[in-house]
């Protein structure tokens, strides 16, 4: 259409605004405004006219004003110091057992035996002593049988035990004077003797009454130079002379050193 202005129009903005005209305050005192709780909560006793400075509140007595001495019930006045209530409160402690450590059947009194626990007895037994070490009471060496070759020439059994060849065996223990029998403990160096009795005993004497590590270490190092010997008259015999007459075959001779290289692994 021809000289014709199209004009758009915003249109005007309506007073109404969600569904009231009643100008909003953060905190109203009066009016309609307020709610049924702030009715409630904020009595008319608070004049609008009261602000900062105009009014005068003592905390150390007996508020005046109405408003703030309605809360007050206590004649100690507000606050945390003025509560008679302990500040620290302590666990109470029961003297008495626990929920399932007594025991509410009462019992019979008990008579003191004349003997404790009706028995005669002595406490403490000594075992006897078996005569052969039991299972695992002891170490096996793993010796074996120790040969003396010569290049395919005869071999020589070496025997666990030394002998000592000589016309009379004047050796005795330093320690019961007595004269060994059979085998018995020698130190080549200091020519010291001890019979098997006493070398059980000197052994035991430094593994149990020693006084420190140190002292049982060095007893018994002193004791391990000792050898176990014997004299030659198990298998010859001199008729007090240097030379020796052989009453047992080499056979059987050779059969007993078999045998003692064998249990001495059980020593």
């Amino acid at each position: 259409m021809e000289g014709f202005d199209y004009v758009i129009q915003r249109p005007p903005q309506p007073k109404l605004c969600f569904g009231s005209t009643i100008t909003r305050e953060a905190a109203p005192l009066e009016g309609p405004a307020q709610s049924n709780i702030m009715r409630a909560t904020m009595p008319e006793l608070l004049a609008p006219e009261l602000a900062p400075g105009s009014y005068n509140i003592s905390y150390f007595s007996k508020v005046s004003h109405p408003a703030l001495n309605a809360g007050i019930y206590s004649k100690r006045g507000f606050g945390p110091m003025a509560s008679p209530s302990p500040r620290f409160k302590t666990d109470e402690v029961v003297i008495g057992p626990s929920i399932g450590e007594y025991d509410a059947y009462k019992t019979k009194p008990l008579k003191p035996s004349v003997k404790p626990f009706g028995s005669s007895i002595s406490r403490w037994q000594e075992k006897p002593k078996l005569a052969v070490p039991g299972p695992g009471t002891y170490i096996a060496k793993q010796r074996k049988d120790i040969k003396r070759h010569s290049f395919g020439s005869h071999i020589k059994v070496i025997p666990a035990t030394r002998t000592l060849c000589k016309p009379e065996n004047f050796d005795t223990c330093q320690c019961c004077a007595k004269k060994p029998e059979v085998d018995y403990w020698k130190n080549l160096k200091t020519e010291r003797v001890l019979c098997r009795a006493c070398m059980e005993k000197e052994v035991d004497d430094a593994i149990r009454h020693s006084r420190t590590k140190s002292v049982m270490m060095s007893r018994l190092a002193a004791l391990r130079e000792f050898r176990r010997v014997r004299h030659c008259s198990y298998y010859h015999r001199h008729d007090k002379t240097t030379a020796a007459v052989q009453f047992v075959s080499n056979r059987d001779l050779k059969r007993k050193f078999h045998i003692e290289n064998y249990l001495s692994m059980f020593e």
